[in-house]
Parts: structure tokens; C-alpha cells; sequence
């Protein structure tokens, strides 16, 4: 697992260097050739021979992208790419063959990410090309072959892990000249202090509080509370880990000009500009462009601050992972037609992209049940008068359950299989998080009515 990390950390670092070398590229077709070689030589080498993997589920989606009409095609790319990632590149056991290395894994993830997505993104901007018929990007959408899937899903900007960005913000990255205006290295350089700063508090945490310590007998004879506090601890290794290797992605982003536009274009995470006709009328204004302000918040993935500073589960989970959750989001929630269940798919979906493990299952499929704790309290907080101790602590006790439902779920991200979780949950502290949960939920109800204020908005606690 060290050795994998430090060239995890290695091919990141790299990356960010190249970067500015990458940016120097005018070239649109050399660009994009050497953006392809560069990731095709990073998936070699964290894969070994395991790249057929990759290669597989991108030649077979060029196919399906490439062949197939638009009103079928992105159906067909969002199943076969699922399939392919659950069956038979995650369950290659079940046939005899070795498993591949972790990484390969988080290469195909962001693949199925990219495929799955990309017809969807294709026939939007089929539609909307007949709206806008200038617009270069939803021409050479139109017309995208399978040449043009193969450099999109072997970019080396985000091959390891992330952010998603739709093949829209991989084109203009290619072809438009928006990373010439602003400074890549600033912003990316502000990013590394942080990233060492939560690096530093990650090794320290790992060390003291190890989540392997949790599978030992030794701790099983630690006193209840202490089986109960440990999540605490373990969850500071968990979420700097992720924020660490959330932020470096961003970097090598940001370095190769991947996600700035202008902001008076209105980009969002994982979207991209949300006027991209704004966006397409500047960058052909060479007198404009030099006086519009550019950000990336398009290849934006993790908000440390609001993370940490949210008292509401559903809010925080808004600024985790942010781009991926635009895709669920898009690609998912919001195209199935069955409303009453959309919730319950995404979740599904989320839960079978991140793996076969148990623990994700636990996690994720527990959220749900949080939920109506957050709906339920945060009417006593809203209903407070500002700046009142009732509103500051309706407050501080949302923050707590917020965090300690993310500390208490996320120890099943870290422990993974089955008799491991059986063994923390079930043995160690009995279920204690969801018991607690219950008790809160029905506690709530109990003093809704006297606490409450129903139809009379000028009255506050």
C-alpha cells in the first residue's frame, strides 16, 4: 500500500510539472495527441499488462459512441460501461484471472464515468446545435469518432482519479486559448500548501490512530466508549487522505488549462460554463478575453471548508466530490423516469461504482436514514431568532450529528469487507450510530409540537 501511494504521489506531482509544458502546446492536434500518449504511458505503468482493461472498455465504447444512433447509443454506453466495470473487470476472479492492481481500478471508474456520460452529452448537444449552429464544440461533437472517445477517456488530465469533466470541457481545452489568461501556477501553488498541510495530519493521524488498530484483539478489550470514540480519530485519516489526493487531481487540472472559463460564463463543477454561448463569444473576442476573469471551478472537487463547516449530512455530501456528484446527478437522478425511485438508484449506482466492498454499502445505503434527522431539526434552527443561544446551539448540535454520522459511516469506507464491518458494527460498539440515530428521530418528534412554531413567523425561540 506505501509503495503504491508514493507512485500514486509520484505520477501526480509529475503530471503537475508537466503541465506547463502541456499548456505551451498551440497545436490542437499535437495537444491532444500528447495528452493521450502521456495518459496511455501513465495507465502502463500503475497497470502493467492489466491495461488491456482500458483499453477493452474504450475501444468497445468508440464502437458504440462512434456507430450507433444518438437516440440509443447513450444507453447502451451507460450499461455496457457498468458492465464492464462490475462484472467483468471487478469480478475477473470469478473467470480465474488475477485481479488488477488499485489503480487500474481508479482508472476504469473515471472511464465509466466518461463513456456513460458521454452519449448523454452528445445528444444534448445534437439539440442544442440546432439552436446554435456556429458553436465548433457541438459540430465536432456531432461528428466525434472513435479516434475522438479514445483521447477523450485516455486524457492524462484526471486518469488516475478525476475530476470528471464532460468531453464539452476536454474539447475547449484542446482547441481554445482560455489558460492563457490566467495564472495556473498561482492558484495551483496555493492548492500544494494546503494539500501539505492536510498531508502532514494525515501521517500523524495514520500513525496514532490506525483503522487496522480496530481489528485487533487488543482493542476489542478497550472499554465500550473508547470502541465508540475511535471512529473520531480515524475519520481525520480518512477525509485529509481524500482531500490530499482530491486537490492534486485539481492541480494537474489546473496546471494543463483543463476547466477555465470565464466566470461572467457562469461555470459550475463538473458542468462547465452554464452560458457556454458566453463562453464562446469571448474567446472569439481577442480584445474581451484579456478583461474577463477566469476560474476553474469546473474541475472544482472538494470544498475543504464547506465540508467541515456544514451542519447538514445532505450539505456536506454537496462538497465532497463534487464532480462526480454532478454526474450522478445529471446522468442518473435526473433521467430516470421514476421519480419515487430516483433517489433510491442514485444511491444504488453510487454505492456499485465505488466497488464490491461491503463497507461502501453500509455507508452509503445508511445515509438515507439520516436524513429525516436533518429535515426534522433544522426547523427548530430555522425558526430561531439570529444570533440567539438557542439558534447557536440548534447549530452546534446538527454539526455534531452531521459529524459523527460522516465519522461513523465512513469507518465502513475504511474497513471494507464484510467481517470486518460485521466486526467494528455488530461486535464492538452494537450497532450504536443507527440506535442513536433512532432514539434522535424519535426524540424530535416528541418535542416538535412544543418547540414548533406553526403559521406564525414573527414568533421565534
Amino acid at each position: 500500500m506505501f509503495i503504491d501511494d508514493i507512485i500514486y504521489v509520484g505520477i501526480l506531482l509529475g503530471s503537475i510539472a508537466f503541465g506547463d509544458i502541456f499548456r505551451k502546446i498551440k497545436n490542437p492536434n499535437t495537444k491532444q495527441w500528447v495528452s493521450t500518449t502521456v495518459g496511455f504511458i501513465i495507465a502502463f505503468i500503475v497497470s502493467g499488462w492489466h491495461i488491456v482493461h482500458p483499453i477493452c472498455i474504450t475501444f468497445i465504447n468508440a464502437l458504440i459512441i462512434s456507430q450507433l444512433s444518438h437516440k440509443i447509443r447513450h444507453t447502451v454506453a451507460f450499461v455496457f460501461s457498468f458492465f464492464y466495470l462490475l462484472v467483468i473487470f471487478r469480478s475477473a476472479d470469478w473467470f480465474g484471472l488475477p485481479i488488477s492492481p488499485g489503480h487500474t481500478n481508479l482508472i476504469l471508474m473515471m472511464m465509466t464515468l466518461k463513456y456513460a456520460g458521454l452519449g448523454f452529452e452528445i445528444k444534448t448537444a445534437i439539440e442544442e446545435l440546432k439552436e446554435n449552429p456556429d458553436v465548433d464544440c457541438y459540430k465536432a461533437m456531432k461528428n466525434i469518432g472513435m479516434i475522438d472517445v479514445v483521447h477523450y477517456g485516455f486524457s492524462y488530465m484526471g486518469i488516475l482519479t478525476g475530476p470528471y469533466y464532460r468531453y464539452r470541457t476536454y474539447w475547449d481545452c484542446i482547441n481554445r486559448n482560455f489558460a492563457d489568461y490566467i495564472d495556473c501556477w498561482e492558484i495551483t501553488f496555493s492548492k500544494l500548501k494546503i494539500i501539505s498541510i492536510n498531508a502532514v495530519i494525515f501521517f500523524v493521524s495514520n500513525y496514532c490512530f490506525p483503522y487496522t488498530y480496530a481489528l485487533t484483539d487488543d482493542f476489542m478489550e478497550r472499554s465500550y466508549w473508547y470502541r465508540v470514540w475511535y471512529v473520531y480519530p480515524t475519520f481525520v485519516t480518512f477525509r485529509t487522505r481524500l482531500y490530499v489526493g482530491m486537490m492534486f487531481s485539481e492541480c494537474v487540472c489546473q496546471m494543463a488549462g483543463l476547466g477555465a472559463y470565464p466566470i461572467s460564463s457562469q461555470p459550475r463543477s463538473g458542468l462547465g460554463p452554464k452560458d457556454y454561448k458566453v463562453a464562446t463569444q469571448i474567446v472569439l473576442n481577442p480584445e474581451k478575453i484579456k478583461e474577463e476573469k477566469m476560474d476553474f471551478v469546473t474541475v472544482h472537487n472538494i470544498n475543504i471548508r464547506g465540508v467541515e463547516t456544514a451542519y447538514l449530512v445532505r450539505d456536506a455530501m454537496k462538497q465532497w466530490n463534487i464532480t462526480v456528484q454532478y454526474w450522478m446527478a445529471t446522468y442518473v437522478y435526473k433521467t430516470f423516469p421514476h421519480k419515487v425511485l430516483r433517489v433510491y438508484l442514485t444511491f444504488i449506482i453510487s454505492a456499485a461504482w465505488h466497488g464490491h466492498y461491503f463497507g461502501y454499502y453500509v455507508c452509503i445505503f445508511s445515509v438515507p436514514f439520516y436524513l429525516p434527522i436533518d429535515d426534522l431539526y433544522v426547523k427548530f434552527y430555522n425558526q430561531s431568532k439570529e444570533g440567539s443561544f438557542a439558534k447557536k446551539a440548534w447549530w452546534f448540535f446538527l454539526w455534531f450529528c452531521r459529524f459523527s454520522c460522516m465519522a461513523y459511516l465512513g469507518f465502513g469506507f475504511q474497513l471494507l469487507s464484510f467481517e470486518n464491518n460485521y466486526r467494528y458494527y455488530w461486535k464492538a460498539v452494537y450497532m450504536i450510530g443507527h440506535i442513536v440515530a433512532i432514539i434522535v428521530y424519535i426524540v424530535g418528534l416528541g418535542i416538535k409540537p412544543f418547540l414548533l412554531v406553526n403559521g406564525d413567523s414573527k414568533k421565534r425561540l
